[in-house]
């Protein structure tokens, strides 16, 4: 088997793969702990040959050392391991993986060549640390928790509360003012309904128009931001706004540790 390990900035994501195929998905949140990781690893005996690589990827892989429990370490890079997670879901020839994680980055992705076009810092990292200046000490569940009691009717402003009447090429549901309507009244629910949408929308923007000069329509994403709830419906006013097509995949926060696995 190969043990995959995405070692990022706010969290550990690690998938195992047998036959390519995925035996098992971890997600440990917070600070890397070394020592868990390697009892982690050795449930697997990997004394008894059974664990054949180890495979790290992420801006924390370079933190560890050349073996655990007597396996040898090997590294790909954070990009490829994307692209190459992407090519497991069938999808058209051209397309752009957004890993949506602290950050986010866009990798292009066209039959087997790949290319890391960019990234922006806005991502989760922005908005639980503005989730946190809303309620101080609030954690990722409790992130969670509001995002799905929340109403975004109550928080964005949108085409129909400013045009009664319908616009070419402009849905009525697209945003034209992320918190727009929020006031001292607004419920913690509402506003963090309203901060989740502000940074998957824009990443959305900001991926479609890293595909407009390749002509892709297509984007893959990919992270623990999508994991959250309602974020595909948030996504789908960009669909009919520009006629593009986001795609989430199962699992797609362990994407990049089962890309280096497989890669």
């Amino acid at each position: 088997m190969t043990i995959g390990i995405d070692l990022g900035i706010s969290a550990t994501k690690i998938v195992v793969v047998s036959e390519r195929q995925v035996r098992e998905q971890v997600l440990w949140e917070g600070p890397f702990v070394m020592d868990r990781l390697l009892d982690y690893i050795r449930k697997f005996n990997p004394s008894r040959g059974k664990v054949q690589k180890i495979v790290l990827t992420g801006v924390g892989s370079r933190m560890l050392p050349g073996s655990l429990c007597g396996v040898r370490t090997t590294r790909v890079e954070e990009f490829q391991a994307n692209a190459v997670a992407a090519k497991t879901l069938h999808l058209p020839s051209s397309y752009i993986v957004v890993s949506m994680g602290t950050g986010t980055s866009f990798v292009k992705v066209e039959g087997s060549q790949w290319q890391h076009l960019g990234g922006s810092a806005l991502g989760g990292g922005t908005l639980i640390r503005l989730f946190q200046l809303l309620l101080p000490g609030g954690n990722w569940a409790l992130l969670r928790s509001l995002t799905e009691k929340g109403n975004l009717g109550q928080t964005d402003q949108c085409i129909r509360d400013v045009c009664p009447m319908e616009m070419p090429g402009l849905p009525m549901e697209v945003t034209t003012v992320n918190l727009g309507k929020v006031s001292q009244a607004t419920t913690p629910e509402n506003v963090t309904i309203g901060l989740v949408n502000m940074v998957v929308q824009n990443i959305g923007v900001m991926a479609r128009m890293a595909g407009l000069g390749y002509g892709i329509q297509d984007f893959v994403m990919i992270g623990r931001l999508t994991t959250l709830p309602k974020v595909e419906s948030m996504l789908e006013p960009l669909e009919s706004l520009y006629d593009v097509h986001f795609h989430v995949p199962a699992s797609a926060e362990f994407m990049t540790a089962m890309g280096a696995a497989m890669a």
